[in-house]
């Protein structure tokens, strides 16, 4: 819908874009309704199959990369199609020799995000250490979990475990996990699988270059274990909007070593509750530094950072802005466990917790994503290519980005973010013949052609107006026409959503000329504004607008 390839094609051929319901107008344009229509994100295509992702809002920051799912805010509760543990578990158990069966038994098959198949139960991979991939191996956690955890998981158990963890940050919390056994064994296992299966070995996401699914390798079966028995009720405790429904999970191994992935971009998780677990090995620095929650104003100021040790455990939310600092020599590699609910998902407080503040902080550098916010040169120097790499930056995504801001006219169903904070040029053609919306939306290409060269804006930036169409009542369009004060169609207008402004073209015949003059009316600054909301008969606009077509 977005593409600028849509936007070249006669209108009247552009499929409707989905929505949701119409949230409660306000001053910041809302997340939820902006991202109602936005793109499609890029399939995930693994190795022996082919999902597409449904369709994510534009403060979804990160859309998922080739075979990886995203390290980025969770999307719609829509989820791709896969089995559930449980169902995956009845079918493999079922399959003749003990091999993997590719569809569950179950007709109504549950929605699942992370699914990567098992090597294992396809015989492909010869584990290092069988016990791990034992069918009863969730069993001997006792004797992998650190001592200490009993105390935890005890506390946790009578409803306030916090005096047995150690609080790092407002809502991140430390205790020993696994017992430095049980980190080694595991670290043999997984350099033994990348020796022997890289091939057949999906990256975890789409920022870290280094690292395996475990899920994916066999030990799904013992990661459930974990979390159903050990940890669900520690993350029922400490989250409980999130955590004390945890229904699936992804579990992955991440590695940082010079001359690979040193760190990792600062991100929030596709996860509901995040488990992060040093394995070793030797290495400095290589800390974690945590900012805010996503839908806080303070979401990117610095809060505290972190510093791993073997065996020990931290404990977030998936919302929760953190990113891997530089290593500065040796090898990091951890365990990686994100949980998630559906209920929780399905809810409004899923969207309501990913949604970023309109009056968010200005950002501490440490805390800024080159990955996910359009803003970073503004408050920090543009890194290069080879260092955006080896911090798990998805270039891409970035390029992407940018590619959007030399489109000279945007969809309004799925707007830029940049309409929160950029004056905007707004033409409203919903039902409309097709014929006249494609004249019209031709004249303003037109206009805005001519206009946006003058601006001379730099190719990292946003230009300081931009231009956005409306062909059908869905996505954003609904709200922003209200923001705006339109009425009827077509209708012409620069909203500036910041400055709770907006300049309504008030005559009834429109072509490229009258955009013409009506835009170059408002940038001379001769149009006379009207507050956000309440249409009105544009008189004033239109009698300004006709007294300065000579200036314009």
């Amino acid at each position: 819908e977005t593409s600028q390839m849509s936007l070249a094609c006669p209108l009247a051929l552009r499929p409707s874009a989905p929505t949701r319901p119409a949230a409660r107008p306000q001053m910041h344009l809302s997340p939820c309704i902006a991202g109602a229509a936005a793109a499609a994100c890029a399939a995930v295509v693994g190795s022996r199959r082919l999902v597409k992702e449904p369709s994510r809002p534009p403060w979804s920051r990160l859309c998922l990369r080739r075979q990886r799912p995203s390290m980025a805010m969770a999307a719609s509760a829509a989820e791709p199609v896969a089995p559930s543990m449980d169902q995956a578990a009845a079918a493999s158990s079922s399959a003749p020799g003990g091999g993997s069966a590719t569809k569950p038994t179950d007709e109504k098959r549950e929605l699942r995000r992370f699914f990567f198949g098992d090597v294992f139960k396809e015989g492909v991979y010869k584990p290092l250490h069988g016990e791990l991939f034992r069918p009863d191996a969730g069993a001997r956690w006792k004797s992998w979990l650190s001592p200490s955890f009993e105390a935890v998981l005890a506390a946790a158990r009578k409803g306030d475990p916090r005096p047995a963890l150690r609080e790092e940050a407002p809502g991140v919390y430390s205790f020993e996990l696994f017992t430095p056994e049980f980190c080694d064994m595991l670290l043999a296992e997984v350099e033994h699988a990348q020796q022997t299966n890289r091939e057949q070995l999906d990256r975890p996401n789409g920022m870290n270059r280094y690292g395996i699914v475990l899920n994916q390798l066999g030990l799904e079966p013992l990661i459930t274990a974990l979390q159903r028995e050990h940890l669900a009720p520690l993350q029922g405790s400490m989250f409980p909007e999130e955590g004390s429904t945890c229904d699936d999970h992804h579990c992955f191994i991440v590695r940082y070593k010079a001359g690979e992935d040193v760190g990792l971009d600062m991100h929030e998780d596709d996860a509901d509750v995040t488990l992060n677990v040093c394995l070793g090995k030797e290495f400095e620095a290589a800390t974690l530094s945590f900012c805010g929650l996503a839908a806080h104003d303070n979401h990117r100021k610095f809060k505290h950072t972190y510093s791993h040790e073997k065996g020990r455990a931290v404990l977030h939310l998936g919302r929760h802005r953190h990113g891997a600092d530089d290593i500065a020599s040796g090898e990091r590699v951890n365990f990686i466990l994100w949980s998630t609910s559906s209920a929780y998902r399905a809810s409004e407080a899923h969207l309501r917790h990913r949604r970023h503040s309109a009056t968010a902080e200005q950002p501490d550098p440490i805390c800024l994503s080159y990955t996910h916010d359009s803003d970073y040169t503004k408050y920090a120097k543009k890194p290069s290519g080879e260092e955006a790499i080896a911090r798990g930056v998805v270039l891409d995504r970035v390029e992407e980005r940018y590619a959007k801001y030399k489109r000279p006219v945007h969809d309004l169903a799925s707007p830029l973010e940049e309409i929160n904070t950029t004056p905007s040029v707004l033409l409203f053609l919903e039902g409309l013949a097709p014929q006249v919306q494609h004249k019209l939306f031709t004249d303003l290409m037109s206009v805005a052609g001519e206009l946006l060269p003058r601006f001379d804006t730099p190719s990292d930036k946003a230009p300081p107006l931009l231009f956005f169409v409306a062909v059908q009542p869905v996505g954003a369009v609904p709200q922003v026409r209200s923001f705006s004060g339109c009425r009827g169609s077509p209708a012409l207008a620069v909203l500036d959503i910041d400055g709770a402004r907006v300049w309504r073209y008030g005559s009834e015949a429109l072509d490229a000329t009258a955009i013409l003059e009506f835009v170059g009316a408002y940038l001379a600054g001769t149009l006379a504004a009207s507050p956000l909301g309440g249409g009105g008969d544009g008189g004033a606009e239109e009698t300004d607008a006709k007294r300065s077509r000579a200036d314009a």
